[in-house]
């Protein structure tokens, strides 16, 4: 493979998730095929997903990729999630708010990834932009399904887990095939499974939410000894800076 298509191969799937992003806005404002955006959504959760793995199976990270993976992940999922939340609601001024708070959480959260290491290896701190727009977008699917403030609830309660320090595991072990060939029949075969299982996409998309609140519950007790030690450290390390700096404000 060339190299100029090794280094230009992921940034193409963060821009196609951008133009995927736009793509849903543009099915919300033409008003006849809403549905179709959470499925436009859903699609971009996968090019999101294999544009990290590219550029790390073809070792070609960047911060320039890592900028504009961001600045793609905050059009597409939080950006055209909200424009849909108000879109089934206009007239609601709770659609609104809960959208617009959607929406800012949503780049809180992209700025605080950039700006912060993660508590633990291997997990996000707080859930990922994509899993709560994806999450968020087919939840608009039952919307004549479920009482009228139940959605604005649900994108509440997505703004506050994004910005939250809730652990979520980052699943980037996961490795692409290394045929290319294999490669693209499994991401054609993904998109055509996501365009018949749009529907259910929802059930593990709400497992991975919830999984995050059972953290430390259930699965506290089953992680490595240095991986807790770690994490009481930088938690006490934060409380640490949080008490310094106020002291300060009162000087």
């Amino acid at each position: 493979m060339p190299s100029w298509v090794r280094r230009f191969l992921p940034s193409a799937f963060t821009l196609g998730n951008l133009y995927l992003g736009i793509l849903a806005i543009v099915l919300v404002v033409s008003g006849e095929h809403w549905r179709y955006a959470s499925f436009v959504i859903i699609v971009g959760m996968f090019f999101d997903g294999l544009d990290g793995r590219l550029a790390r199976m073809l070792d070609v990270s960047s911060s320039f990729g890592k900028e504009l993976d961001s600045l793609a992940d905050v059009i597409t999922f939080g950006v055209a999630p909200a424009v849909l939340l108000i879109y089934l609601r206009p007239e609601s001024a709770l659609y609104h708010v809960a959208a617009v708070v959607f929406a800012f959480c949503g780049a809180i959260r992209l700025a605080r990834f950039n700006t912060q290491l993660s508590l633990l290896k291997g997990h996000f701190t707080g859930l990922p932009i994509p899993a709560a727009g994806g999450l968020a977008a087919t939840a608009t699917l039952y919307f004549y399904q479920v009482p009228w403030g139940l959605l604005p609830a649900v994108y509440f309660g997505l703004a506050a887990l994004m910005v939250s320090r809730v652990p979520y595991p980052d699943f980037k072990g996961v490795r692409l095939p290394q045929s290319q060939v294999v490669l693209a029949l499994t991401i054609v075969g993904t998109v055509i499974v996501l365009w018949f299982a749009r529907s259910f996409v929802f059930v593990p998309l709400v497992l991975y939410a919830l999984f995050g609140l059972g953290w430390h519950r259930a699965l506290w007790r089953r992680l490595p000894v240095a991986w807790k030690i770690r994490y009481e450290k930088q938690k006490a390390a934060r409380l640490k800076r949080r008490l310094e700096k106020r002291a300060r404000r009162v000087k």
